[in-house]
């Protein structure tokens, strides 16, 4: 029997402001992206079933116009992290959530 380690990674959070909104910045310079998420999370739950729940949230600060979150779900294989489903989503406004279930086959 092969074990299948998950775990979610890669959950890029991303609020970023509409361009009339961006300063501007110079080549050798770059704005960090924190800098306008006030909180965010991440959580997968696997049931005794089988089903995971994955779920991945940012929240900007007031003035942030738009926001991006993606989630993939990957199974451990030896020593090599396999992508298995990935999911995003994104908003003109500064708060968004993903919430998805994929059936994931029994293991650690």
């Amino acid at each position: 029997m092969t074990r299948k380690h998950y775990g979610i990674t890669a959950l890029c959070i991303i609020p970023a402001m509409l361009a009339v909104a961006m300063p501007t910045i110079k080549a050798e310079a770059a704005e960090p992206r924190m800098t306008y998420i006030i909180s965010y999370s991440s959580d997968l739950y696997i049931s005794d079933s089988g089903e995971a729940s994955i779920t991945g949230y940012v929240r900007g600060k007031s003035d942030v116009t738009s926001t991006y979150v993606s989630a993939t779900l990957q199974r451990k294989s030896g020593n090599d992290w396999i992508d298995v489903e990935s999911w995003e989503d994104s908003s003109t406004k500064n708060s968004l959530s993903v919430m998805e279930t994929y059936s994931v086959s029994r293991g650690t």
